[in-house]
């Protein structure tokens, strides 16, 4: 940026150089849609094999290659470009975009974020505008006790959150079309943020500051989380009845959603939403939520002895990722399946077909890997976890099995086919008909 010009003129004039913390799917997408905005950006990971990939204009998170499209011609003139943490070439940005890991096997994780405040304290100039934006899920305390803190007494230095909301089953739910939630830690920053969201999101909310704006993303999350685990709790609570039903029928009602009993929460959000939303400072207002939260600490337990009754071993699982033909496996209810069957010493395989076999081994805890569909005719049991599609042709293939598993289906995703075949079936929370 030219030191003669403002910050704010800068960012309307979309000259300002944008760094983006974090090569995953938050950092890659929010830096597809500053360069789509034509703003320079500068993408900057500790991974030397990620920075790599994307200078070499490859989306280095397999499964997320048709999610992120990273500009040919803006990687050809240098507008998109990616360096290591430890680099001088992001020092010149004026604005940064932390997307960051806040999180790992299921708890928030400070340490990335620290990382990144502590390089940019360090190369900070102070002569120059800068404007800090955090898009990572944080924490309200974080922000009172970490990144304010960094900055204090640098009237140069704007502070913002701008939590972001991100739905992997439409491609029309994404950056631009997503409403977002913003905040500024003060007020003179609000017009600088406006104008930087203003290019690549439709619909921009401000909240009364970067706190109201931060804690947002993890309570929106948390109805959900209580939701979700309160469907499962009916299940539980009455084994005789057809709970779908039931929860279809309450969904009739205009403020009511439809819920279905499940096989677990997963994916990044909302797991972890009541780890962010229940802080220090509310933990002990929040009873309902700890409540929910140790509930569902042994909900994978309740099933592994459901599911031994309900059949017999080996037991095969289909579906590691949370949700359909995605690969992410955080929170993963089919690797907590196996890991709870596992521990009652049931033989128990896993499939998925974004996971190699190693990492299905691995990531299980030693799990045998499954083959589909070659092995489901050796199964006593069948769990279909997560309904890819690469696994449409499972009806068949328990029709054609010598023997046919017990079918237990987590969302009914095969009821139409399979509920009145020649094996048992079962959908999480029904009753056969």
């Amino acid at each position: 940026m030219d030191t003669d010009r403002t910050l704010q003129e800068a960012v309307r004039t979309r000259s300002a150089h944008i760094a983006v913390w974090g090569a995953g799917f938050i950092g890659l997408s929010a830096a597809e849609a500053f360069v789509a905005a034509g703003f320079p950006v500068v993408v900057i990971d500790v991974d030397r094999d990620r920075v790599a990939a994307v200078n070499a204009g490859r989306v280095p998170l397999p499964g997320f290659e048709d999610r992120v499209h990273l500009d040919p011609d803006a990687l050809s003139s240098g507008r998109l470009t990616a360096v290591l943490s430890d680099s001088a070439d992001w020092h010149a940005a004026d604005v940064h975009i932390i997307c960051v890991n806040t999180d790992r096997n299921g708890v928030p994780l400070t340490g990335p974020l620290h990382d990144v405040l502590a390089r940019l304290v360090a190369a900070r100039d102070g002569a120059r505008e800068s404007l800090v934006v955090l898009e990572s899920t944080v924490s309200p305390s974080w922000l009172a006790e970490s990144v304010g803190p960094a900055f204090a007494g640098d009237d140069r230095v704007h502070l913002a959150t701008a939590p972001r909301r991100d739905w992997m089953l439409s491609p029309d739910m994404n950056v631009r079309t997503l409403p977002r939630v913003v905040g500024v830690a003060a007020e003179r920053s609000r017009g600088l943020l406006a104008d930087l969201y203003a290019p690549v999101t439709e619909q921009v909310h401000f909240a009364r500051d970067w706190i109201h704006a931060a804690l947002t993303k993890p309570v929106e999350n948390l109805f959900r989380y209580v939701d979700l685990v309160l469907a499962n709790q009916l299940r539980d609570a009455y084994p005789d009845l057809d709970m779908t039903e039931v929860l279809r029928l309450a969904g009739t009602k205009w403020n009511v959603p439809t819920y279905h009993p499940s096989l677990g929460i997963g994916g990044y959000c909302i797991p972890l939403s009541p780890h962010f939303a229940v802080d220090r400072s509310a933990a002990d207002a929040l009873p309902m939520v700890r409540s929910a939260m140790e509930w569902n600490a042994g909900y994978a337990d309740l099933l592994a002895e459901w599911v031994m009754s309900a059949g017999p071993g080996p037991y095969g699982i289909l579906g590691i990722s949370y949700t359909p033909d995605v690969r992410i496996a955080e929170g993963s209810p089919g690797l907590a399946l196996a890991a709870a069957l596992r521990r009652r010493g049931a033989e128990t395989l896993v499939h998925d077909p974004y996971f190699t076999a190693d990492e299905v081994r691995t990531m299980s805890g030693g799990a045998g890997p499954l083959d589909f569909p070659g092995g489901v005719g050796t199964l006593g049991t069948l769990i279909v976890v997560t309904a890819h599609r690469a696994y449409a042709a499972l009806p068949e293939v328990v029709r054609d099995a010598d023997k046919p598993p017990v079918v237990i289906d987590n969302m009914g995703s095969f009821r139409s086919e399979l509920a009145d075949g020649p094996a048992r079936y079962l959908e999480i929370g029904a009753q056969p008909s």
